[in-house]
């Protein structure tokens, strides 16, 4: 069973701060999931983060969300977005990225689940999680492995940062 944490951090004015506030957030996330230092997180060559005695995971981190993806059947790929995420030059993107079939999907949503696949290697099955509002998420899995539901960790609900998100979709 693949698992989805995430932890929603407060936004910031500037972006380089926000970016290192994630970065941090992600840290914690994977030490609080995993129970892993950041110093034992290797990165391969592709530039995906991995532990080398596993289990698989993906992080992924837009403006206040950081989500982190576990497997331990095999890779793993997640991806979030802000849902009102302005794209620059969309009409580009979208002869980049759109295929026969996925005209009419929200540009977004492509995003995202394509950067999941991307993520896990170009193969697996895709999920849309249920995501807090205002976040667009996909995760991509090995296709016999179910996702559960999207949580924040132990720790941050005994802190009191957070409540557990809804049932994802599959």
């Amino acid at each position: 069973m693949a698992r989805l944490y995430y932890t929603v951090i407060p936004r910031l004015p500037d972006r380089k701060a926000m970016r290192e506030a994630e970065h941090r957030a992600g840290r914690q996330l994977l030490r609080d999931v995993l129970g892993c230092d950041a110093s034992q997180v290797l990165i391969r060559e592709d530039g995906k983060p991995y532990l080398p005695n596993g289990p698989f995971f993906s992080i992924s981190h837009a403006d206040g969300m950081v989500l982190l993806a576990v497997s331990g059947l095999g890779e793993i790929g997640c991806d979030v977005e802000r849902a009102d995420r302005p794209l620059r030059n969309p009409e580009a993107i979208r002869r980049k990225i759109v295929q026969p079939g996925e005209e009419d999907v929200p540009l977004l949503t492509l995003w995202v689940k394509k950067e999941a696949v991307f993520k896990a290697g170009g193969l697996g099955r895709v999920y849309y999680p249920v995501m807090p509002v205002g976040y667009i998420a996909a995760v991509c899995c090995r296709a016999e492995e179910e996702l559960e539901s999207p949580r924040l960790p132990k720790a941050l609900l005994r802190k009191g940062l957070g409540r557990e998100a809804p049932a994802s979709g599959g």
